[in-house]
């Protein structure tokens, strides 16, 4: 498999909070967010912290008061402003996780609240630790998945805590690690992707089938997987980044480290890595359509939150390494909110990501010369086409200042419309790089952006270069005929491409040139003779006056023929028009009458 290692660059600003709240200063701490303009933190005492924008904390008991008991799990529904907790004695193997929904709202303004305790069946009578958990917007579904491998689905009126069903969709003989549900487009249909640490998963929950589809006969661990917008399963593993829909396997990212959680921030991965990784972060182009070929894993090594973890943010639209950095004590949590990645490591710190703008982002790669990123990373940011042709612009004469002349011009060419093309003209005619500015010359003209200037600078070109293929290209397969014709005729004539000038001027009707090019030029007196024997009396004297005394040099027999031939029909043109008027008569007597 070909890799090639990405570029590592630190387009996030990252800052370490102080003054933090009491809350964020507990040991052992789980962190929620989900897009409801509020951040969730579980202690170990069993109580739940809301933090706003302004880190003002709101706290309530969301647990019993047995010795032990905790908040394990939380997720946050803002559709419907909902918080859902699993409380579970960590103190004990025999306890039964118990699911709870909370009201955002009534939690924000009320002091006492009471949650809805969602009612299920355990599958087994053996109680197992709840290892995931997912739920709908409306929350009309959730699925529970346990470490003893059960994937259970609860569906009716849940949140009224009325009218539900249960049914097991699944039983894994290993441990269940993720659950997430979609929705088709209408609305109709829903998805559950399920992964355990062997296999990747996929049921329909809309009917009563429940027979899973086998994504992949392997899994992933705890934390290790979401659903993008697109309603793609992303799961990471330690070799790679793998991408999957209901149908199977797609795309791969490859990278290489142990990772221990992944998130999502607008069009990038956040990952979690459980130890500085040595190992090159790289893209896998080993298929030309960017799929991936199989990668075998089969690391069983268990890492800790407890170390210190890598923390790094990739591109994966730009195909880069936005940024990577050392979170000490490891990473509890990840919150993506106000539009912005806060990170809390395992010693009580709280990490502030911030994104820099796109202007500085390219002033980092201008920096670095590394134009053609720049330019793919100015597209993906919507950049208006003038500021992205100033870019090419750039990187035109970062080139042109290297004596790559041929690549500059293939930038320079994406500046058409945009930069003034005398600038570019001016540094390829002082260089004499004819070829290459005559092709920039070419493209202006298929723009339509050419002017008579440009057309004979472009002739000139093709004529010094005696490039009569592309003279012949050029003239022949123009639709619209952007250039001024008389200018290209008397480039063409000048130089001595007497055929293409007299293609252009027979093409448009410019019979003075073609048949000046035929008689001073190719001293080709018959056809000249024969091209004005087509032509109209009136036209034909016109010509024979200016041409005649040269045919009659060459060719006087023909040239008398033909001037004899206008004469005759110019006469009896004038006498039939005289016969109309009347007076025909005396007209013919004086044409009789005259001497001879």
């Amino acid at each position: 498999m070909a890799s090639f290692q990405l570029r590592q660059f630190h387009f996030f600003k990252r800052e370490s909070l102080d003054d933090l709240p009491e809350a964020f200063k507990q040991p052992e701490l789980l962190l929620c967010s989900n897009g409801g303009d509020l951040i969730f933190i579980a202690d170990s005492d069993g109580s739940i912290h809301i933090v706003n924008r302004s880190f003002v904390v709101r706290s309530f008991v969301a647990t019993s008061e047995v010795p032990g008991t905790r908040i394990t799990q939380m997720l946050h529904i803002h559709e419907t402003r909902t918080l859902l907790t699993i409380e579970e004695n960590v103190s004990t193997a025999s306890s039964r996780p118990i699911i709870k929904l909370w009201s955002v709202d009534k939690l924000l303004r009320q002091t006492d609240v009471q949650p809805v305790t969602v009612k299920y069946q355990q599958p087994t009578s053996t109680p197992h630790p709840l290892t995931a958990i997912a739920a709908t917007p409306s929350i009309s579904q959730i699925a529970l998945g346990f470490a003893g491998g059960h994937i259970v689905l609860i569906r009716g009126n849940i949140a009224k805590s009325k009218s539900t069903k249960q049914r097991t969709l699944h039983v894994a003989p290993e441990p269940v690690t993720n659950l997430h549900f979609i929705a088709d487009d209408t609305g109709t249909s829903t998805t559950l992707f399920a992964t355990t640490t062997a296999q990747t998963l996929a049921f329909d929950t809309s009917g009563s089938k429940s027979d899973p589809s086998i994504l992949e006969e392997r899994g992933c661990g705890i934390g290790c997987s979401l659903v993008n917008d697109d309603n793609e399963l992303i799961v990471a593993r330690d070799e790679a980044i793998y991408v999957y829909t209901t149908e199977g396997r797609g795309p791969c990212f490859a990278f290489d480290a142990p990772k221990v959680l992944i998130r999502r921030f607008r069009h990038y991965l956040l990952l979690a890595t459980a130890a500085p990784s040595t190992m090159a972060p790289t893209m896998d182009h080993s298929r030309d359509d960017d799929d991936d070929i199989h990668l075998d894993s089969t690391d069983s090594r268990v890492y800790s939150y407890n170390d210190a973890t890598t923390f790094t943010i990739l591109d994966t639209k730009n195909k880069l390494v936005a940024y990577t950095g050392v979170v000490a004590g490891g990473v509890r949590g990840v919150a993506i909110e106000w539009g912005s990645v806060f990170v809390l490591g395992g010693h009580g710190t709280l990490d502030h990501f911030s994104e820099k703008d796109l202007l500085e982002k390219l002033d980092i790669l201008y920096r670095q010369n590394l134009y053609p990123l720049a330019v793919k990373m100015a597209q993906n940011g919507n950049y208006d086409l003038a500021s992205v042709a100033g870019i090419y612009k750039k990187y035109g004469d970062w080139l042109y200042s290297k004596d790559d002349f041929d690549t500059a011009m293939s930038q320079y060419m994406q500046t058409i419309g945009y930069v003034e093309p005398s600038y570019i003209i001016r540094k390829y005619l002082d260089a004499q790089r004819l070829i290459s500015l005559a092709s920039y010359l070419q493209e202006l003209h298929t723009a339509g952006m050419a002017t008579s200037d440009h057309t004979t600078l472009l002739l000139n070109c093709y004529t010094k270069l005696r490039d009569e293929e592309r003279l012949n290209q050029f003239i022949h397969t123009q639709e619209d005929y952007q250039f001024d014709v008389d200018t290209a005729i008397h480039v063409c004539r000048q130089a001595g491409f007497y055929d293409q000038a007299l293609y252009l001027a027979d093409k448009f009707a410019k019979t003075g040139m073609y048949l000046k090019l035929k008689v001073e030029d190719q001293d080709d007196i018959k056809a000249a003779l024969e091209y004005m024997h087509k032509l109209g009396d009136s036209d034909a004297s016109v010509y024979l006056a200016e041409l005649g005394r040269r045919c009659l040099a060459s060719l006087p027999r023909e040239t008398t023929e033909l001037l004899v031939e206008v004469c005759i029909n110019g006469m009896n043109a004038r006498v039939s028009a005289v016969d109309k008027n009347g007076g025909g008569d005396a007209l013919r007597v004086s044409v009789v009458a005259a001497p001879m």
